[in-house]
């Protein structure tokens, strides 16, 4: 609730005294007559902002899982932009705020367009703020899970806005307004913060990022789910209870520059020669780190290992991982498989979800094979008949005999055999961790006085799959492939902060010295243009 009321007050209050600046001015022209314009402006973006909201709301809804969580990638992405831009707005116009409005509009009074002027700021005025404020708190309702808590934190944030907006507009009220939007620019910095991590989270399970997703600090004693630190921490923070590598990193390579930026004191200006020590040796320590951390770059695990070392034996050819619902086995079960000439074919196995399986996270793969059977014999007698129907003769079967024991002759028979495959693969590594399958064999009695008759019941089922000590190791190899996977992204997660840090702080410290230069020119350029003083006679 504390987040959304904090963004509701900041950007209701931004517009609210946008707003009041232009109307007091007006008022004081004598053009109150203008005041009704600017309240259809006012009145036209708000309803608009609104439909933009519910809009987002209802297409987020009926979206599929991943879509939601790509969405809420993208709202959170826009929401971290918008807040960022308005912040750092703030803090540099702030101080002229006022004089620049109040010269907007006496300038359009004076051009004899104040009616259609004051409408248009009015209604831009609302309409950004407005959409500031839909976009961010979507995101921070995504965020909270408590859409109740957090609408009513907004509404109160805005009523509050609104109230201190009258009251500076009629003069009642006195605002420090450089320090109140440093102050609450901080705080947002801070929801800002948490939006970047949970950007990163919902990246990760719309199947964007995979980099970066090992396990940091457990903080499950400190943010307990219902508690008021967990509401603080998490609602407010965005801190989760098992923060990943990339949600740590993203938290602190957004707060600590901007927040440094943002409540750095603006009567407190750095040398400009000492910032481009700073950021020249920021890129020099960023550069050096990238090169080492790319020479320590572990290797890659080999791509959709074996499982098995002789039949039965299974690698993954193709598919499997991430979104996909089918993937390309290749199996040798040590015979043929059902259906198939070779010991050792490919087949096609489907998705049919996620299980738990030998202590590690799998995807479950089913596939099936059928063929028929030539190696068993193609014609029995009614008695062998019976028996492999458990004891009696199919319905309207019948041999010379007076019931189905005695009953002589003999009948044709076809085979078919059937296999069901079931794989169980880790989809970061592509290793298949364990293998099962059951081989089923039925009969059909043909060319009887009732046509083709199957037997109610299979004449063989077999059940086998990878021996206990091949489905360990397989696992425990999968474990130590998917670290090592953990290891390669988090070292290519710290050289590519580390590179872009180099390059930012090159940029920046490029950009500056070349800013120095400039008005060092400019300054002997305007030192040696001064007259030179001659001496009276």
């Amino acid at each position: 609730m504390l987040p959304t009321f904090v963004i509701g007050l900041r950007e209701g209050l931004e517009a609210a005294l946008i707003v009041g600046i232009i109307a007091a001015f007006v008022s004081r022209q004598g053009r109150r007559d203008l005041l009704r314009w600017m309240a259809a402006g006012v009145a036209t973006a708000v309803l608009l902002c609104v439909a933009v909201g519910v809009v987002l709301e209802i297409v987020s809804a009926d979206l599929p899982q991943r879509q939601q969580e790509g969405l809420e990638t993208v709202v959170g992405a826009l929401a971290v932009g918008m807040v960022t831009y308005m912040v750092v707005w703030m803090k540099r116009h702030s101080r002229e705020l006022k004089a620049q409005l109040e010269g907007l509009a006496a300038e359009a009074m004076g051009r004899g367009t104040a009616g259609r002027a004051m409408v248009v700021m009015a209604f831009l005025a609302v309409l950004r703020e407005g959409f500031e404020t839909v976009v961010f708190l979507l995101a921070a309702f995504h965020e909270s899970g408590n859409t109740a808590g957090a609408a009513g934190g907004a509404v109160a944030g805005i009523v509050v806005a609104v109230a201190l907006g009258y009251g500076i507009y009629r003069g009642g009220v006195r605002l420090n307004l450089s320090k109140f939007f440093r102050a609450t620019g901080i705080v947002l910095v801070l929801v800002a913060a948490g939006l970047v991590a949970t950007a990163l989270h919902t990246a990760h399970e719309a199947g964007w990022l995979d980099g970066g997703q090992q396990a940091t600090v457990d903080l499950t004693s400190v943010v307990r789910p219902g508690s008021v630190r967990s509401a603080l921490l998490t609602g407010m923070l965005g801190i989760q209870s098992r923060p990943v590598l990339a949600e740590v990193v993203g938290w602190f390579a957004y707060l600590v520059p901007i927040g440094l930026y943002v409540a750095w004191p603006p009567n407190r200006k750095l040398a400009r020669r000492t910032l481009i020590r700073t950021t020249g040796g920021a890129a020099v320590v960023g550069a050096v780190a990238a090169v080492g951390l790319v020479f320590a770059l572990p290797a890659r695990p080999v791509t959709n290992p074996a499982s098995g070392s002789a039949a039965p034996k299974a690698q993954l050819v193709g598919g499997a991982g991430g979104a996909s619902a089918t993937a390309a086995i290749r199996v040798e079960l040590g015979a043929p498989l059902a259906g198939q000439g070779t010991a050792a074919t490919t087949v096609s196995a489907k998705r049919t979800g996620t299980e738990q399986h030998e202590g590690i996270s799998t995807d479950v793969y089913t596939a099936a094979s059928s063929g028929p059977d030539a190696t068993r014999p193609t014609a029995v007698s009614l008695e062998q008949a019976a028996a492999l129907n458990g004891g009696r003769l199919p319905l309207g079967v019948r041999g010379t005999g007076q019931n189905s024991a005695a009953a002589t002759g003999t009948v044709h028979v076809s085979y078919t055999d059937s296999t069901a495959l079931t794989f169980w693969i880790e989809p970061r590594t592509g290793r298949i961790v364990d293998l099962r399958w059951t081989d089923t064999t039925r009969a059909t009695l043909t060319g009887t006085a009732v046509g083709d008759v199957p037997l109610d019941q299979p004449i063989a089922t077999a059940d086998h799959g990878l021996t206990p000590a091949a489905a360990g190791a397989a696992a425990a190899a999968a474990r130590h492939d998917r670290s090592s996977l953990d290891d390669r992204s988090a070292v290519l997660a710290g050289a590519w902060l580390a590179g872009t840090a180099a390059v930012l702080g090159a940029v920046c410290a490029a950009v500056l010295a070349v800013t120095e230069r400039r008005d060092r020119r400019a300054r002997v350029a305007h030192v040696t243009a001064e007259p030179s003083a001659t001496p009276s006679g």
